[in-house]
């Protein structure tokens, strides 16, 4: 059986994710480097930001936001420039699991007037498959299996409970030789007025 399956059946993989998507902007300052601003609504202040180029699966940086702040700014350097289309996205910690937004629309970096960006490749929708390394060292999935196995298992105890008890009535009854008993009727005086 599959893990990811039992992620889901468990409940684990049912994290919702964080609404709506960030806005990036492009903007270059007195002739300086490029620069990526990424917004987050402005519940989500503190949050990490996450710039990939496009088609990675890896992000090319990563920047948390100062307390009270729910935007980042990435610079462009030469390294960063390789690629000409960017995504942002931003993730929070809900106390038990990091919640990740949506990706934000194509960010394009050309100086050639080309809007495009080519060739179309997706860019990752979100964290990548757990496996068992992964797994191993974030263990926010531990509690939610844990709970729903248990729940599980207490779910069938119970109707194995109810089909034993059923059972036994009848089978004491057939024993017997006597049927099931059955409600009797009995009906009391009437009082005379």
């Amino acid at each position: 059986m599959r893990l990811e399956f039992l992620l889901f059946v468990a409940g684990a993989m049912a994290v919702p994710r964080l609404s709506p998507p960030p806005l990036g902007l492009l903007f270059q300052e007195d002739g300086g480097s490029l620069k990526i601003s990424c917004l987050a609504p402005q519940s989500y202040t503190g949050s990490t930001f996450e710039l990939f180029a496009t088609g990675a699966d890896v992000p090319t940086q990563s920047v948390s936001a100062n307390p009270g702040q729910h935007k980042v700014d990435f610079t462009l350097d030469g390294t960063a420039l390789a690629s000409r289309c960017y995504r942002c996205r931003y993730r929070s910690y809900n106390g038990s699991a990091w919640q990740m937004s949506a990706f934000s629309m194509e960010i394009v970096v050309n100086a050639s007037g080309d809007t495009g960006c080519h060739p179309p490749t997706a860019a990752p929708t979100g964290p990548p498959l757990p496996t068992s390394t992964t797994l191993r060292q974030d263990r926010s999935w531990l509690l939610p299996v844990a709970v729903s196995v248990a729940v599980l298992v207490l779910l069938l105890l119970a109707a194995a409970v109810v089909v034993a008890c059923r059972g036994s009535r009848r089978l004491a009854g057939w024993k017997r030789g006597t049927p099931p008993p059955s409600f009797p009727m009995t009906t009391a005086p009437m009082p005379s007025v």
